[in-house]
């Protein structure tokens, strides 16, 4: 038996092991913008940017060539996998949400009204309540005893189920009937009494003019205010075949003219940070988007650096939608053919807050 005993726990222990898991321990981890539902069916077509922003946050992937597309994502990993995943696109016309897609929350049912049940009496209630009899009539001639006509009259018993039932005071009335207890009833030191002559006292703080509060009405958020850009130094017009290729190049930027855009630019030009082809592709996509671009050249300044070739250098504005910064950027220009072409453009720094 003892043998048996010991048999019986050595498998049930072998059982145990052969259930166990082990391996690298998983954390919850949460990715992207937490999109709450409450507030997701909130939104509507018609809100503007800062509105949406509002209610959803700064959205998580925002496409610098096409700013009228805004990308909400959200992920939730649960022991190393993916358990929860969630998008939403809002696109934009101008500063005004347009159309709205991805994993939008269902209408919520409106529940059906109550029905008004009606006022049932208690199964222990009667049918009806006896009513008292009448302590004496016109026709019965009053034929009592004086002592039993000395007691005084008793009012009428009620039943039992009566007695028992809650009765419901008002809540007026209830506050009426616990008034709070003063300072000097709950404080073990009593209140000092003021001189008679004593003048009324008035707080030293000022009174504040302005309160912040948070703003929960989403109608009441205004658009984000676009600085504008600062007026450029007044300079005398040149007449620099160089200057004049410069604002073309910028014209055509600002109208979208991919043609005049690309023709600014010598076969030869290289991009810093890519390849030919990648830049044009990412340039003709933001020149063919919607909306308005606008580029403004300050403070130029041309250096001959030999025959047929420049090197020109400014400040530039920029500014697509509601994204704008403020660049010194650099340019290498060598005539060819009789124009002013670009075959080496580079941004030397960019400026905070459009500074001059």
């Amino acid at each position: 038996m003892r043998q048996f005993l010991i048999s019986a726990l050595l498998l049930s222990l072998l059982a145990g092991c052969s259930s166990l898991h082990i391996g690298p321990h998983h954390i919850d981890v949460q990715q992207g913008n937490a999109l709450d539902q409450e507030n997701v069916a909130r939104l509507k077509t018609g809100l503007n940017r800062s509105q949406v922003r509002f209610l959803l946050g700064t959205p998580l992937v925002v496409d610098p060539f096409r700013t009228d597309r805004w990308d909400y994502v959200y992920l939730y990993y649960k022991a190393g996998k993916l358990t929860e995943q969630k998008h939403i696109t809002l696109i934009f016309e101008g500063d005004t949400l347009a159309r709205i897609e991805g994993d939008l929350p269902e209408p919520a049912a409106q529940p059906a009204p109550p029905a008004v049940e009606s006022e049932r009496q208690p199964a222990s209630m009667p049918a009806a309540m006896p009513a008292p009899a009448a302590v004496t009539s016109a026709e019965e001639p009053v034929t009592r005893p004086a002592a039993v006509a000395a007691q005084p009259a008793q009012a009428p018993t009620a039943p039992a189920w009566v007695a028992a039932a809650p009765v419901a005071v008002p809540a007026a009335q209830a506050t009426r009937a616990e008034p709070e207890p003063s300072a000097s009833e709950t404080s073990i030191v009593p209140p000092l009494l003021s001189p008679k002559d004593a003048p009324a006292y008035v707080d030293p703080r000022p009174v504040p003019e302005l309160s912040l509060k948070s703003e929960t009405d989403v109608s009441q958020i205004k658009p984000d205010a676009v600085p504008p850009f600062p007026e450029p130094h007044a300079a005398a017009v040149s007449d620099d075949p160089v200057l004049k290729s410069v604002h073309a190049w910028a014209d055509a930027w600002m109208q979208r003219d991919s043609a005049a855009y690309f023709a600014a630019y010598d076969a030869s030009f290289v991009p810093e940070d890519s390849s030919r082809a990648a830049w044009e592709a990412r340039k003709r996509k933001m020149l063919s988007g919607t909306g308005s671009i606008e580029v403004r050249i300050d403070s130029p300044s041309v250096e001959r650096t030999g025959e047929g070739a420049a090197t020109v250098n400014f400040k530039q504005y920029y500014r697509a939608g509601t994204y704008h910064d403020t660049t010194v950027k650099q340019l290498r220009m060598i005539e060819r053919d009789g124009r002013w072409v670009i075959v080496e453009e580079k941004v030397l720094s960019t400026l905070k807050g459009g500074q001059r």
